[in-house]
């Protein structure tokens, strides 16, 4: 995972968001920690100015807090994109080679 962090000029962040299970939303709201640590792995490896797309079952806003997670833990510049996924359990594969829509924001 360094060496990928440290030449990549991209990444992308796609990981488990469970439904949280204590706290406000629980039962409802996607906990969004994996994106988190994922995002200070990143902060923590960077040596250079990085593209990071968050590209999970997440709720609005979530790059607001990826963005928070990097700018706080590193030096380094980061573009944050969201790149939301649209898949369903048991078709993820073909969704993902023919997506019905792409979203970039």
């Amino acid at each position: 995972i360094v060496a990928a962090i440290l030449e990549a000029d991209i990444i992308f962040i796609s990981v488990n968001t469970p439904t949280k299970m204590t706290g406000i939303g629980a039962g409802r709201a996607a906990n969004i920690k994996n994106c988190e640590l994922c995002a200070r792995k990143i902060a923590e490896i960077a040596t250079s100015n990085k593209i990071v797309v968050e590209k999970s079952t997440v709720p609005v806003r979530t790059a607001d807090a990826v963005k928070r997670v990097l700018a706080s833990a590193s030096q380094q510049k980061f573009q944050v994109l969201s790149n939301p996924e649209f898949l369903a359990e048991g078709t993820a594969i073909s969704d993902l080679q023919a997506p019905a829509r792409v979203l970039i924001g």
